[in-house]
């Protein structure tokens, strides 16, 4: 755990572990954060802890840190695989926490809620980057699954050969670590906000390079997290940039009672009932497509993955919600093996294949120098009866 000093006039919390505090940052959401005064008793209001809300007065009348209540941890895995591995673990104040694993470019392996997880994670579990097979299918060997694995950024579908180059499944970056990783833990108007920002580096000395910046931010009490991606080609000529979210609900969200509930407008491959009718696990059974879905009036899609019968019928989900335009396509896999017992739910720039198919098609999607995209998403729980119908209320 890192230090968090005692404010002087409340001005703000030092950040946990001493790191540098960001200048540019967004709140949860997407919106930006405004900068707000301390009120004339000289505190903060904050997001709601534990069925109250706190100022920041008296919470630190309780505590002797914030990171009591909510923060950010940064260490190191030291067996097998994933020696050596830096990761942080994030937890809120409302049982929601995730685990961000730096060197596997800050994707998120682990996410539960009230200790109940929210994710599926692949039989290798974590491991180390050097461990990663680059060749045809060898990206499944150090594929962890974990609430979501990135897929890029020069190819994100099936192996194949372009030009004489050979891009495996799913492309390099998900196991590039990431570099200047920046952790601030502060007070943002009346927000206590976590935030990781870090570099992603793909690139050859010779040919492509591009830079993945990623931010997750989040705040205390909440049960969400916003992931901004900012992808810039900084090499020298044009490259192909495909991009794919590999989002994996698992159990005990998924099981023979859970339900999908989504914005979709139509869907291409299986049909709706083959994705979302789900069965105890088989010895092998997958299946998946294309779905396109509907805007909200804020150009957002959204899907959740729910149980209803969890909890003595109160129910637990996850979901997604992300910009359309930034990604038109939601690819679908599912598989419901013993010990490979998940779906896909996939948002992506393109329809995924090989990059020689696709560029054959004239929709392989290309970067040019300077050039940059943004993508965002945000990943949540659903806790209980009254958020999962608030979700459901809230498709178009």
């Amino acid at each position: 755990m890192g230090f968090l000093s005692r404010r002087d006039a409340l001005k703000s919390a030092a950040a946990i572990l001493g790191v540098k505090t960001l200048n540019k940052h967004k709140a949860l959401g997407g919106e930006a954060a405004a900068a707000a005064a301390p009120d004339s008793k000289g505190g903060f209001e904050m997001a709601s802890l534990y069925g109250r809300s706190y100022t920041a007065d008296e919470l630190y009348a309780y505590v002797g840190r914030m990171a009591q209540v909510a923060g950010v941890e940064r260490f190191e895995l030291t067996e097998g695989k994933a020696r050596g591995v830096r990761c942080a673990r994030v937890y809120t104040g409302s049982g929601f926490e995730f685990l961000v694993v730096l060197d596997r470019a800050m994707d998120v392996a682990l996410a539960s809620y009230n200790g109940a997880p929210i994710n599926w994670l692949a039989q290798q579990g974590i491991t180390a980057p050097p461990y990663f097979e680059a060749d045809k299918k060898g990206w499944d060997r150090t594929f962890f699954g974990g609430l979501n694995q990135t897929c890029g950024l020069r190819s994100a579908g099936h192996d194949s050969v372009l030009d004489g180059e050979d891009f495996g499944l799913h492309g390099r970056i998900s196991t590039c670590p990431a570099e200047d990783v920046n952790v601030a833990t502060e007070w943002r108007g009346d927000e206590y906000v976590m935030e990781l920002k870090g570099v992603i580096r793909e690139a050859h000395s010779y040919k492509e390079n591009l830079i993945l910046t990623r931010t997750i931010s989040t705040k205390a009490g909440a049960r969400s997290f916003v992931q901004t991606d900012v992808v810039v080609n900084e090499g020298a000529k044009s490259t192909p940039h495909t991009i794919m979210y590999h989002v994996n609900p698992g159990f005990p969200v998924l099981a023979e009672d859970s339900k999908v509930l989504w914005s979709l407008e139509k869907l291409d491959g299986d049909s709706e009932k083959e994705f979302t009718t789900f069965a105890k696990p088989a010895k092998g059974a997958q299946g998946g497509g294309y779905a396109y879905h509907k805007a909200d009036s804020k150009g957002r899609a959204k899907v959740a993955v729910v149980n209803p019968k969890l909890f003595s019928g109160a129910g637990l989900g996850m979901y997604i919600s992300y910009d359309l335009e930034q990604l038109p396509v939601m690819v679908l896999w599912k598989q419901m093996a013993r010990h490979a017992y998940l779906i896909g739910i996939e948002p992506a720039n393109c329809r995924i294949n090989t990059n020689a198919k696709l560029r054959e098609q004239g929709i392989l999607p290309y970067l040019e120098p300077g050039e940059r995209r943004v993508y965002e998403i945000e990943f949540g729980v659903l806790a209980g009866k009254d958020d999962i119908e608030a979700f459901r209320a809230s498709l178009p």
